[in-house]
């Protein structure tokens, strides 16, 4: 993320280095001998060394879900299941920090960008380094792989430097280090044990340089220069968090799952969700050979393309999903969610749109993930039926005032069904506005001095729309019920005009309780190059006149929104039907030359 590389960065893992991850073990297995028994908990404990030795790391919670499906039919009360997942959710990591481990980050800081560097899971690893302290201690500079020592470059890419200096426990991973980079181990500090600032303090120190390049002693202050905790480019980002506005990525793949691409954007890009369509999945596995091996094994299972590809699509975003569950929980559900969209197919069809969105959801299994349902005047009941049966919705396809009043309408009255019917208000939804389509749609129409501004307006004349509705006393009743409000998204806000800024519409959209997501492209040219000025106006500003000015020039506004909402679902059914072409060519060729 930066255009130099620092003189030096530090390296340092987490468990039994910064933290006493062995009296946490055994914290752990006290309390499960405790609340089950000393058998229960070897069986637990048994599934443990089960799970990590199929996925190559400590997957304490997964742990727990196979250890819920042994013993529930034993007659292990739900509840005690239930504070065995609060004992490690709420776990005191704070406690458990070694002595001197933040004064020895902090010194480590004066001298260069210091990093956390650990294995683990999605949830649990993330949750611990947050709750310890230690995130924050290092300014969210985390970085969590399946096997670290095989994402030196990645590593290398996120933080580059002429020389790294590795804090770690185990020899092995330092070990990999050196074979990796070049460089020698400092055995100054004795190994292993808790890294601490000053004399007597544990750990193994790694100091490598990149190749080609002399080698200098790890005595980092004779030739490390202070470089900034935080780099400018991330102010951007930070202060639209800041100023109440959610950013979410607009792109999935395997492959940024994979290499912690999104998990890097997590942290450093304060991106807390993630929206995918029909265009994005067809990109993502017609290119590279990320999907083969899963293709290859499930379409040995005799299933049809469009199941396969919602296997694939479902797979991912349950990823993505887990990778947002801190962000969810933080904000009470309003806020860390992922997106899968219904079949474009089905665009027309009400009845199967609703049957597809309950089914979908199901099989994701995920409380934090949306199924899109387009806004059209087929998928309005549609949205009504799903939020009423509890399925989250991200109504897509809104291009006007009007067509996102229709969605907040079926919102409303699927909360209104469930509280005369004595269920929760507790059903999430978000309202996507697509924006920089409309600039597109009038560009050989509007005159100069007027390109790229229509879909701005359209945007603000919709959020004055939605702060008054939010103001009105129907929702005001809803909202004493214990209801959320239905959030405004941001779409296509990726500028289409190569005479335009990259970050014109993210600069102009910048609303509180709103949502901008964004592809990859626009969020690291914001990230890079943006500034947030004054928030949107709630009343509007001067939409009106800027809206009226390019009616006055030949543009019926109106018939365009109609227009561009059914090219809109056009241009995604002319992908789905790409996406299910290209999955069906690599169906055949994948087993053709694999082995049944």
């Amino acid at each position: 993320m930066t255009s130099s590389p620092h003189d030096v960065v530090f390296l340092v893992d987490v468990d039994n280095t910064l933290l006493d991850n062995d009296r946490i073990v055994a914290d752990l297995r006290e309390h499960l001998v405790q609340a089950f028994g000393a058998e229960c908990a070897d069986g637990y404990w048994t599934r443990f060394e089960q799970l990590r030795a199929q996925l190559g790391y400590a997957d304490y919670l997964g742990a727990l879900q196979l250890y819920r499906q042994d013993v529930e039919h034993r007659g292990v009360a739900a509840h005690a299941l239930l504070q065995m997942s609060s004992f490690l959710v709420d776990y005191p990591f704070r406690e458990r920090v070694f002595p001197g481990a933040f004064d020895a980050l902090s010194q480590l800081g004066r001298l260069g960008p210091t990093v956390i560097l650990s294995d683990g899971d999605v949830v649990f690893q993330p949750r611990k380094i947050q709750r310890s302290g230690l995130w924050r201690a290092v300014d969210g500079r985390v970085l969590i792989y399946v096997h670290k020592e095989t994402m030196l470059d990645e590593v290398r890419r996120a933080f580059p430097a002429r020389h790294y200096a590795i804090v770690d426990d185990k020899p092995r991973i330092l070990g990999a280090f050196k074979a990796a980079w070049g460089g020698r181990r400092d055995h100054r500090l004795p190994a292993p044990g808790p890294l601490r600032a000053g004399r007597g303090g544990g750990g193994e120190v790694a100091c490598a340089r990149r190749r080609g390049r002399p080698h200098r002693r790890a005595r980092t202050h004779e030739y490390c220069r202070l470089d900034p905790l935080q780099e400018p480019t991330m102010n951007a980002t930070k202060q639209l968090h800041d100023l109440g506005q959610s950013l979410w990525l607009d792109n999935i793949s395997r492959e940024t799952l994979r290499d912690g691409t999104l998990a890097k954007l997590i942290a450093e890009y304060s991106v807390t969700g993630l929206t995918s369509n029909p265009t994005i999945f067809e990109k993502a596995m017609s290119e590279g050979d990320a999907y083969d091996d899963a293709i290859a094994k499930m379409a040995r299972d005799g299933r049809s393309t469009e199941d396969l590809f919602f296997a694939l699509a479902v797979e991912d975003l349950q990823q993505a999903a887990d990778l947002f569950l801190p962000a969810h929980e933080a904000s009470g559900g309003v806020d860390g969610w992922a997106s899968l969209e219904v079949s474009p197919l089905l665009v027309n069809d009400t009845q199967g749109t609703i049957r597809s969105a309950a089914s979908l959801w199901r099989q994701a299994g995920r409380r934090n993930l949306f199924i899109k349902i387009p806004g059209t005047p087929e998928g309005i009941p549609a949205i009504e039926e799903s939020i009423y049966a509890g399925v989250p919705i991200n109504v897509t396809l809104l291009f006007s005032r009007e067509q996102y009043l229709a969605a907040a309408e079926a919102y409303m009255k699927g909360i209104e069904r469930r509280l005369n019917g004595g269920k929760s208000p507790l059903v999430e939804s978000v309202a996507s506005l697509f924006v920089s389509r409309w600039d597109t749609g009038v560009k050989d129409t509007v005159s100069p001095e007027y390109q790229n501004k229509l879909g701005i307006a359209i945007a603000m004349r919709t959020y004055k729309a939605y702060r008054e509705l939010l103001d009105s006393p129907r929702w005001k009743k809803l909202a004493a019920a214990g209801a959320h409000p239905q959030r405004l998204l941001w779409a296509s806000t990726g500028t289409k005009d190569p005479k335009a800024p990259e970050t014109l519409y993210v600069e102009a959209l910048a609303a509180p309780d709103t949502i901008d997501t964004m592809p990859s492209k626009t969020l690291e040219a914001f990230a890079r190059r943006g500034r947030v000025g004054a928030a949107m106006p709630a009343d509007g500003g001067l939409c009106e006149q800027v809206i009226e000015e390019i009616r006055r020039q030949g543009v019926d506004i109106e018939a365009l929104a109609d227009k561009l909402q059914k090219d809109g679902g056009d241009a995604f059914a002319k992908s789905w039907n790409s996406l299910m072409g290209g999955l069906e060519e690599k169906v055949t060729r994948l087993t053709a030359t694999t082995p049944s």
